[in-house]
C-alpha cells in the first residue's frame, strides 16, 4: 500500500456547491474525484469534514501516527492559530488547499503547510495529492506568475528567515491610508498622520494600523498577523517608541488574540485603544 493521506475539509464546505445548485461540484463529489485519483496514484486516504475547529485538531492528534501526510482546507479556519499550531506540533507534511483564491486575505494555516494551492476548484484538491504522490510537495510556480515574496513567519519560536512556496498567491502591494472619514460608532476618529516608519514600533503606527482595520482596508486576521510579527520583532530586540515599549507590547498581545472569540475586540474597545495611543 502507498501513502495514507488524512484530508481534512474546513466549515461550511458541506454545503459545497449546493447553493449554486451546480450538478458536480458539491462535496460529495469532490471526495468521489479524491478517492478515484487516490487510486489512480496508489495513495490511501481518511476524509474528515467539519465545521469546529476543535474536531479538526483532534482528528490531526488522533491519526498522527497513522499518516504519511495531510490535506488542509481550512476554509474559513485560514487564520486559525490553534490549527496551526496543531499541524506543527503533529509534525506531519501538509499541503494547504482552497477551492476558491483567498484574495487579500492572509492565511496563519499556511506557516505549518510546505505549500499553498488555491483558486483551482477540485484541482486544488488533485494536485496537492499529486504532490504527496510524487514526493515533491513544494512544487513550482507557473512561469507566468509572479514569484511570491516570502513572508515572515507567524509562529513565535519559528526562525525569522523560515520560507513557503506557494502557488498562484499574489503579494500585492499595501494600500495607501485614505484620508477620506470613516464611518465609526458615534465617536469621530482623528486622521491618521503622515505613515510611520514601518520598521519602527511606535504609538502612530500601531494608531494607524487600528485606523485601517477599522475603515476597512485590513481585516481583523491581518491586523492579527501584523501584531504577532511585531510583537516576535519586538522581542527579538526591534526598537520601539522609547516610554511606551510595555504599553505597546501589551496593545500588540491584545491585537494578536484579537481573532479569538474569547478575546474578540470590538470596535468601541479599538477606539478606546486608539484613544489611549494618541500622543
Amino acid at each position: 500500500m502507498g501513502k495514507r493521506l488524512l484530508v481534512l475539509h474546513g466549515p461550511n464546505l458541506n454545503l459545497l456547491g449546493e447553493r449554486e445548485g451546480r450538478q458536480g461540484g458539491r462535496l460529495a463529489d469532490l471526495d468521489l474525484a479524491l478517492a478515484a485519483r487516490a487510486k489512480e496514484l496508489g495513495l490511501e486516504l481518511k476524509v474528515v469534514q467539519s465545521n469546529h475547529e476543535g474536531v479538526l485538531i483532534d482528528t490531526l492528534h488522533a491519526e498522527r501516527s497513522g499518516v504519511d501526510g495531510v490535506v488542509v482546507s481550512p476554509a474559513g479556519l485560514f487564520g486559525s492559530y490553534p490549527l496551526m499550531e496543531a499541524l506543527e506540533a503533529v509534525g506531519v507534511p501538509a499541503i494547504e488547499v482552497y477551492v476558491n483564491r483567498l484574495g487579500q486575505r492572509e492565511s496563519v494555516v499556511a506557516e505549518a503547510c510546505a505549500a499553498t494551492i488555491e483558486g483551482q476548484g477540485f484541482d486544488s484538491y488533485l494536485e496537492a495529492l499529486e504532490r504527496f504522490a510524487s514526493g515533491d510537495l513544494a512544487g513550482k510556480a507557473s512561469e507566468e506568475e509572479e514569484s511570491p515574496a516570502v513572508k515572515p513567519s507567524l509562529s513565535l519560536v519559528r526562525s525569522a528567515d523560515a520560507s513557503r512556496k506557494t502557488l498562484g498567491r499574489k503579494v500585492e502591494a499595501p494600500a495607501a491610508v485614505s484620508s477620506s472619514p470613516m464611518k465609526t460608532l458615534g465617536r469621530k476618529v482623528k486622521g491618521v498622520e503622515a505613515t510611520p516608519a514601518a520598521d519602527f514600533l511606535s504609538r502612530a503606527l500601531v494608531r494607524q494600523k487600528i485606523a485601517e482595520r477599522l475603515a476597512g482596508r485590513m481585516t481583523p486576521s491581518e491586523l492579527a498577523t501584523w501584531a504577532r510579527s511585531k510583537w516576535t520583532e519586538v522581542q527579538t530586540g526591534a526598537p520601539a517608541e522609547s516610554g511606551y515599549r510595555d504599553l505597546l507590547e501589551d496593545y500588540l498581545q491584545r491585537l494578536t488574540l484579537s481573532t479569538m472569540a474569547a478575546s474578540k475586540l470590538s470596535d468601541t474597545e479599538l477606539l478606546d485603544m486608539m484613544t489611549r495611543l494618541e500622543g
